[in-house]
């Protein structure tokens, strides 16, 4: 099976975490290549990025800067599908076991070196030492277990796998994981220390301040990849000469920074928005992303084990009044993990979003309910997650269903969910690109997955392995089918992010990722 990025991937996307691979930002570049000039983007940084070795240090901020500086062979586009970046196209030979990557020729490293086969094998090769903490470097060494790399020829990368594997390509593009970046070896000092990244992206590493600012500068022999933008894939241009990522953590200090111009984008609260359209000089672009909010329900608690009492739950509430009570009216409930922007989104028949008060009083008589109590665990660190718990408690009440709520610091709640000690949780989950990375989130035995269903948990596994889109699709279908019946939680929304802009800027793009991407952006 051959897959053409002239005429884009047609597989399925792949799985996700909560992390994100960290870049040093160097102190600039002296080559000729790099546009030292005055144009400039201001975008906010809600924290200092931390990190400087990939293999070595991980946290989450450096998303935003390093996707401009490295790329990897696949990537995401808006509607959650894998296209091309450093590879042109690719094939699955052995029955999902083989993937043979073609590079496109021609492309620059930073520091004017030409890719090849050996860089990507390098970078793969630093990624997965022994000692390094690269956010998929457990992934690749567990579910997807790659037994090799190969270069046969400069422009040819060969990886083989332990296992079929459906969403291999996906889980390479994951960008929680920098889409397993290929960088230079010259990323490291003689000393074998890392230095200052060298990747192939429109940007390279620029000056950094800490606890100030970092800036990445426009790569003027920069190869794009073929085809119109379509989030991280396709055409690149860097269109301004700099990009300065200024650390600015306090939510009021960025809405005075757009309002007085010193800010060009930057995230904003969602009870932001109205404010922030009422600015003349400046408008929000909003993005439904793949993070996902939901009441569990551990079917090993005495109470909840009663199936007729989850679904009564699932029945007493309404998602879309959770949904835009938290939000300030941006998301939309859903009674599915599954984002409305992927393919495999196909919500049920008569989807249930609204609250059903006669179906619910006729589930907790067959449950036999007699007002024992519920407890749903939340946390005050991530605010819509307590806001959801509150309104998620006013309407069970109002059904007749007896809710407390149990505040706790999110480190003793999230040791309680790895753990499966609870009874209920208001929780949310990272974003997941691929289809049964969805359904991963919750599906399997370990003690942090809320369900435990043998039958869902062989759907599963099935879905891992499948590689036809229709297939992949039909499966989810099923295990969605199954979700609704045993309710193990109850889906509630998607959270949408707002980015307020300046309106001096132009081509910045919705998209289904934490945060907007600044090349193919221009100052009008």
């Amino acid at each position: 099976m051959i897959f053409s990025f002239q005429r884009f991937a047609n597989v399925r996307s792949g799985r996700l975490g909560v992390a994100f691979v960290v870049l040093s930002l160097g102190i600039g570049f002296a080559d000729p290549a790099i546009a030292q000039g005055g144009s400039i983007i201001r975008a906010a940084l809600n924290e200092d990025i931390r990190g400087v070795d990939p293999a070595r240090q991980s946290e989450g901020m450096a998303d935003p800067v390093h996707m401009h500086v490295v790329e990897g062979l696949v990537a995401y586009g808006s509607n959650l599908e894998v296209g091309p970046v450093l590879a042109e196209s690719y094939s699955v030979e052995d029955g999902g076991k083989t993937y043979v990557f073609k590079l496109r020729d021609g492309v620059k490293f930073h520091n004017g070196e030409t890719l090849t086969s050996a860089d990507v094998k390098w970078s793969w090769d630093y990624l997965m030492a022994e000692g390094s903490v690269w956010r998929c470097k457990a992934v690749f060494e567990g579910n997807v277990k790659v037994l090799a790399v190969e270069t046969p020829n400069p422009l040819t990368v060969v990886y083989r796998l332990a296992e079929p594997n459906g969403s291999f390509a996906y889980t390479l593009a994951r960008t929680d994981c920098a889409g397993t970046p290929v960088f230079h070896k010259s990323s490291l000092k003689a000393d074998g220390s890392w230095g200052s990244v060298i990747g192939t992206g429109p940007f390279a590493a620029g000056e950094r301040k800490i606890g100030e600012y970092a800036e990445v500068l426009r790569f003027a022999d920069y190869k794009s990849p073929a085809g119109e933008a379509n989030g991280r894939i396709g055409r690149k241009e860097a269109m301004v000469d700099k990009i300065r990522f200024s650390v600015v953590t306090d939510p009021a200090a960025r809405i005075v920074g757009l309002r007085s111009g010193e800010l060009d984008v930057s995230s904003v609260a969602s009870q932001s928005v109205d404010q922030i359209r009422q600015e003349a000089a400046l408008d929000v672009v909003l993005s439904e992303t793949t993070v996902w909010y939901a009441l569990l329900l551990n079917q090993k608690d005495p109470l909840l084990q009663n199936k007729a009492l989850r679904q009564a739950i699932a029945s007493a509430i309404d998602r879309q009044a959770v949904a835009q009570g938290v939000t300030y009216g941006l998301a939309t409930g859903t009674s599915t993990p599954m984002p409305r922007v992927s393919r495999y989104y196909s919500p049920i028949a008569n989807e249930p979003l609204a609250a059903n008060p006669d179906r619910t009083r006729e589930l907790l008589a067959e449950a036999g309910y007699d007002g024992e109590p519920i407890t749903i665990i939340a946390n005050k660190s991530f605010q819509s997650m307590f806001d959801q718990a509150i309104i998620i408690q006013s309407q069970l009440q109002a059904a007749g269903i007896n809710v407390t709520i149990e505040t706790l610091e999110w480190g003793l709640q999230l040791e309680r969910y790895t753990g499966g000690k609870y009874q209920s949780q208001s929780f949310s989950y990272s974003g997941r690109f691929d289809p049964m990375g969805a359904w991963e989130r919750i599906i399997g035995p370990e003690s942090r997955k809320v369900w435990k269903d043998e039958r869902a948990i062989a759907l599963l596994k099935k879905g891992l392995v499948a590689t036809d889109p229709d297939e992949v699709r039909a499966i989810s279908d099923e295990i969605y089918a199954l979700f609704i019946e045993e309710a193990p939680a109850v889906s509630l929304f998607h959270m949408t992010l707002a980015n307020g802009f300046n309106k001096r800027l132009e081509g910045i793009k919705s998209a289904p990722f934490d945060t907007p991407t600044l090349w193919n952006v221009s100052i009008k």
